[in-house]
């Protein structure tokens, strides 16, 4: 069979494959997910979190076949391009990922807030533990106040937008992370995350020091339009991101293959 093309037919044949090796344990991890939503479910920030953190281990391991001499064998076996195969993984560890974790939420919410409103209603239990609540969305929000680097107008973003947005960059981040290493994926990814950051911060403060004489970049050291600008250029430089690390873990899988 020719693998030199993309063929939408290998494409569910490898989601086919997907979920019958992992079916068992998918249906454990999303049951642990949506208990840990039930007690989490009117909490923004612990949620977030649960879903960033557990987002970073999910894609980091979602290649870890690879690094194993006789399971990569198998696996680079399969008759289906590489291009196919990370198109694949980028579909799992984010739009099917997303969506699951979002189902796992609004089942938790329910059920939480169910059992809640069941033991508040029982007499013997003491009124101070449970207290009768209605359902609450509070992840849901179409919307939150923040206020712009360059601007003193308050602006209002779409949260879920900008949650999505980080979302995607981890998760691309980590799954090309879970490509180059070896062993401990997520830990050493998540190292050289933080060290190109103080590296920047770093490098940052020094071009500060330099041209402006003082590390702190105050609002009226900006000309408006080079505020905005720089703005842009910077949520320009975010949404470039994902399919920046997308390419080069496809060049890195296609190199573990050779």
């Amino acid at each position: 069979m020719k693998t030199n093309f993309f063929n939408v037919q290998r494409i569910g044949l490898l989601f086919q494959r997907y979920f019958v090796e992992n079916f068992r344990s998918e249906l454990i991890y999303w049951g642990i997910m949506t208990i840990a939503f039930v007690f989490l479910r009117n909490n923004t920030q612990m949620m977030s979190s649960l879903i960033m953190i557990a987002g970073a281990f999910f894609a980091a391991r979602f290649f870890r076949e690879i690094h194993h001499p006789s399971n990569s064998l198998a696996y680079f076996m399969i008759p289906a391009t590489q291009l196919e195969k990370i198109t694949v993984a980028i579909v799992l560890t984010t739009l099917y990922y997303f969506a699951m974790m979002m189902i796992a939420y609004v089942i938790g919410n329910l059920t939480g807030t169910l059992l809640n409103n069941v033991l508040a209603s029982l007499d013997f239990l003491p009124n101070a533990m449970f207290h009768h609540s209605s359902m609450q969305w509070e992840f849901l929000r179409e919307a939150t106040p923040t206020v712009s680097a360059f601007k003193n107008d308050v602006v209002s973003i779409s949260a879920s937008h900008s949650f999505f947005l980080g979302f995607l960059f981890f998760q691309s981040l980590f799954l090309f992370g879970g490509i180059y290493f070896r062993k401990n994926q997520t830990f050493k990814t998540f190292a050289v995350f933080i060290l190109f950051f103080v590296v920047l911060g770093i490098f940052i403060g020094i071009e500060a020091k330099l041209i402006l004489g003082d590390f702190q970049l105050a609002q009226k050291d900006f000309d408006p339009f080079w505020g905005r600008m720089i703005e842009s250029a910077a949520k320009t430089f975010f949404y470039l991101l994902p399919p920046f690390f997308w390419i080069v873990s496809y060049f890195r899988l296609t190199e573990k293959q050779s």
